[in-house]
């Protein structure tokens, strides 16, 4: 099954991809992605469209040190609900226990592990190999990592080493301003290795009195939260109509399922994939037709046609059948 990820993972996307030269909407295009990621913090996108972008940002812009910049707009909130859960614990500890149990409500992709021995801690990010994550993508979590630990350790904070799988940049003074001077590449995990005693100390943000009543509102929410199947498969449809790719062999191939499997799970939700594409593509119409500047020839694209015909064809024929079923 696809792994997906919230769309927050794109905040200050753009402000860093205009600052480096980029145009941040044609290069969510370049990957398939929806402009409406921008808007909406809550979408769930495939995790390896937004590695590929990453990579893609680096590439065409020059800046080696782009994923890492990027963390630093990284804060607990970032992580939605899953950032206030950890927001109130007593000690680090407790906050990265939490982070690690919910994290997949944020990123199905990326795991953590932390490993104790000899007094030293070391807290390791693992992004699924089916992602096709690069160094940009492994820098980005990394420093989400460094940010959360400095945030809760202080700003004098330093880790004993940050260790990256991959080799070091022909230029480091990013790394070092972000990261600080212990640094080090060509290693066997990518992880922030600090002190045991570290992971005890108390967070000097956490509200006791508050913790609880945060804990019983989210964790039950939470406890109660899932993604039904026609849930992902909106999800798949928002992130694949620009692609032109848009049908139900695609979307059975990114859930790991064949195609009679999507029909019948979508049947029990009361729904059929043409049905769910045509609300999706008219919800989406209606959203893109009301910015008043947008030619029909730029917004047939990205609702999948390949041409204006072809949007035209199917726009008369919702209206017929919008009109049919209001006699």
């Amino acid at each position: 099954m696809t792994a997906l990820m919230r769309s927050a993972s794109l905040t200050h996307y753009a402000d860093l991809a205009t600052s480096v030269g980029l145009v941040p909407l044609d290069m969510l295009a370049a990957v398939g992605l929806p402009r409406s990621c921008f808007d909406n913090t809550e979408l769930r996108i495939p995790a390896a469209s937004v590695m590929r972008l990453m990579e893609l940002s680096a590439e065409v812009s020059g800046e080696e040190a782009f994923g890492l910049r990027l963390s630093v707009t990284r804060r607990l909130s970032s992580f939605g609900v899953v950032g206030m859960l950890a927001r109130d614990e007593p000690t680090l500890r407790h906050a990265l226990d939490t982070l690690t149990r919910y994290l997949y409500l944020h990123n199905e992709s990326l795991t953590t592990q932390i490993h104790e021995a000899g007094g030293v801690a070391v807290i390791e990010q693992l992004l699924l190999p089916s992602v096709g994550a690069g160094r940009q993508s492994v820098e980005l979590a990394m420093g989400a990592l460094y940010h959360t630990l400095c945030l809760a350790l202080g700003k004098d904070w330093q880790p004993r080493s940050v260790s990256f799988m991959h080799p070091p940049p022909a230029n480091l003074s990013w790394h070092r301003s972000i990261l600080g001077s212990n640094l080090l590449f060509s290693q066997d995990y990518n992880g922030i290795a600090l002190l045991s005693s570290d992971m005890d100390a108390p967070l000097h943000f956490a509200d006791p009195a508050m913790r609880q009543q945060v804990r019983q509102l989210v964790h039950d929410d939470l406890e109660g939260k899932g993604f039904t199947f026609r849930d992902e498969v909106e999800q798949l449809i928002t992130a694949l109509l620009p692609t032109g790719r848009c049908n139900a062999d695609q979307i059975a191939m990114h859930l790991g399922v064949d195609r009679r499997t999507v029909h019948r799970r979508l049947l029990a939700h009361g729904t059929t994939f043409t049905g769910l594409l045509d609300e999706i593509r008219s919800e989406q119409a209606q959203r893109l037709m009301g910015y008043g500047d947008r030619k029909l020839s730029d917004i047939a694209p990205l609702l999948g046609f390949s041409s204006l015909s072809a949007f035209s064809r199917w726009k008369r024929g919702m209206s017929e059948k919008q009109a049919a079923g209001d006699e």
